[in-house]
């Protein structure tokens, strides 16, 4: 039989993303902590940035201070996500070398049980809520929960913000950049026009009671009806842990780690300069690259989609530095990593990098 800690909690979204989340992951991974469920109501309007995305070329960040939105670079990936101030996350962490995972992959666990939170949420609020690949649940064509994963010494962190109350969409959409090719695939092609939420679906206030047991029903439907689910605090360890991240993660450095700002800022003046984009099945994957004498004088490559490990695309800039500007040179070396043994990113083809590629390289 398995079991879960409950955690019951009302931090902002922004200090729960960056700074709860991983202290109860690295708890998990020292076995220090029980497999966890965390439902957290949110207690302000706050957005995040992916560990793999530019800040700078995701979110409009002087519309963000005008309008005192908190904003964030998490440890995890995804993309540009707002969450407003009444609405919540449900957080599970899973240690996978539990004999009761029932999946040990993200390939296999994002259809595996948004598919059944999915199902839980059309029987328990009557409304018509399906899974959509590669990590959302929608009513139609809009948004109701979107999820993003980690895995990393074998914790599996699944994050799914649940839209309780109407997002201002006017807000969300002046704070997140838009790119066109993000939305090419989609119905609705305005970021803030995609989401709805539970009120307006069910066409009621929800009660907090409701979304727990949307939470516990989710994980019973998952792991099985004898799943043990206790309520539980954190430990002294993971408020430590806690106390740190909120420093760590409230600073310029690491907002800023992976911008160009910083990783381009001692780049030959004379390199010349790419940016492009391309949405993949996984989400939007993207590039700024430095030429200089006919090779890759520098490469960042950005995702919003959930390569594991997240190091893997550190590993390819790395393989695709010095390299001449020759896109079948290039595919080879991505070929190398990403079929390298550990490598996994669902919904990221090799021809997705060699469009990618292609775009970038027919600007120089």
């Amino acid at each position: 039989m398995g079991y879960l800690r409950l955690l019951k909690t009302d931090y902002s979204y922004a200090d729960l993303s960056t700074s709860l989340s991983p202290a109860v992951e690295k708890s998990l991974e020292e076995k220090k902590a029980p497999s966890t469920l965390v439902v957290n109501f949110f207690s302000a309007d706050s957005i995040t940035t992916g560990v793999l995305e530019d800040p700078e070329k995701s979110l409009h960040l002087d519309f963000c201070r005008e309008k005192g939105i908190v904003v964030r670079r998490r440890l995890n990936a995804g993309g540009a996500i707002f969450a407003n101030q009444g609405s919540v996350m449900n957080c599970l962490y899973l240690d996978l070398s539990q004999p009761w995972m029932p999946f040990k992959t993200i390939r296999e666990a994002f259809p595996y049980f948004l598919d059944r939170m999915a199902q839980v949420t059309s029987e328990l609020f009557g409304i018509d809520a399906r899974y959509r690949p590669v990590n959302d649940i929608e009513v139609g064509s809009r948004k109701l929960v979107a999820t993003s994963a980690r895995l990393e010494k074998g914790i599996l962190t699944l994050r799914s913000v649940i839209n309780v109350v109407p997002v201002d969409r006017s807000l969300m959409s002046g704070a997140i950049i838009a790119r066109p090719e993000k939305f090419q695939d989609k119905v609705q092609k305005d970021g803030g026009a995609r989401f709805t939420c539970f009120q307006d679906e069910v066409g009621r206030p929800i009660e907090r009671e409701e979304i727990y047991a949307l939470a516990t029903g989710t994980m019973q439907r998952a792991f099985g009806q004898d799943l043990e689910i206790a309520e539980g605090e954190l430990t002294p360890t993971e408020q430590q842990y806690l106390e740190d991240y909120l420093e760590r993660f409230g600073s310029e450095e690491w907002y800023y780690g992976n911008s160009e700002r910083v990783r381009f800022a001692g780049a030959d003046p004379a390199a010349l300069r790419a940016e492009a984009y391309h949405k993949a099945p996984a989400g939007l994957m993207g590039l700024a690259l430095l030429a200089l004498d006919g090779k890759v004088h520098d490469i960042i490559l950005l995702a919003d989609f959930h390569p594991s490990p997240y190091s893997v695309m550190g590993t390819l800039e790395e393989a695709l530095r010095g390299q001449p500007l020759d896109l079948d040179t290039l595919m080879a070396r991505v070929d190398e990593v990403y079929n390298a043994p550990g490598v996994e990113i669902p919904g990221a083809e090799l021809s997705d990098f060699a469009t990618l590629l292609g775009k970038g390289l027919k600007q120089l």
